[in-house]
């Protein structure tokens, strides 16, 4: 959150919104009087240059790349029956299985394709990818702060936390968080196979934005058939 301060002029920007109700004088001046999201492009038009100016530089302070953010490891192989994002198999939306995070507080149906329409249902699997359980790498998608908001607290997450997977088959398997970590979004490499077994969660980052990802990387533990 950024605080920035003119006059008698106070705006709170947090997310890229303002977080004020506008109260106007006879020139056109405002401040910030009570807690209230109003989007940030809502409140440049009636404000002088300078102000708009300030508030501007501020946003690119607050919003500039993070010190966790990740460069591609070595040990990393491309999957070659990954899916281009717009490929038609994105967009397919069938019910894989599920996935259980307890310490989040996640429980959510896992779907098939990350084209927006199938993120906007829930946890969505990157096509082409691992499925739970298998050698290489299960992509999945959600959104943090829209919909059904499903990786709401992705950055929560902790080493050691636990993740529980069904493939829709009868076969549960879990896995440990490892590592959490911030990219580009042109990162595609977040989507490639590891040396181990892993499953690989991704959303928008910071809340509110688009201009990072955040990641979340966890390592099979075990994997069993239920009754």
């Amino acid at each position: 959150m950024v605080a920035l301060r003119e006059t008698n002029t106070s705006l709170i920007v947090r997310d890229g919104y303002v977080v004020c109700m506008r109260v106007s004088d006879r020139v056109g001046n405002f401040w910030c009087r009570e807690w209230q999201y109003v989007p940030i492009h809502m409140t440049m038009r009636p404000m002088k240059l300078p102000v708009r100016f300030v508030i501007a530089a501020a946003l690119v302070v607050a919003s500039a790349s993070p010190a966790m953010a990740a460069s591609r490891p070595d040990d990393l192989t491309p999957n070659l029956a990954r899916q281009p994002v717009f490929h038609r198999s994105q967009a397919s939306g069938t019910v894989l299985g599920s996935i259980r995070i307890p310490a989040i507080g996640l429980d959510e149906t896992v779907r098939s394709g990350v084209a927006m329409a199938v993120i906007d249902q829930g946890v969505a699997h990157w096509s082409g990818t691992s499925l739970p359980g298998g050698a290489g790498n299960v992509v999945l998608a959600g959104h943090r702060t829209t919909n059904t908001r499903p990786f709401n607290k992705l950055d929560l997450l902790e080493v050691g936390d636990l993740v529980y997977m069904t493939d829709g088959t009868g076969f549960d398997v879990m896995y440990r968080v490892s590592s959490a970590y911030v990219v580009d979004p042109n990162d595609m490499w977040i989507t490639y196979d590891r040396p181990t077994p892993t499953v690989t969660m991704f959303a928008c980052h910071p809340k509110g934005s688009a201009r990072f990802r955040i990641v979340v990387e966890a390592g099979l533990l075990a994997g069993r058939r239920i009754a």
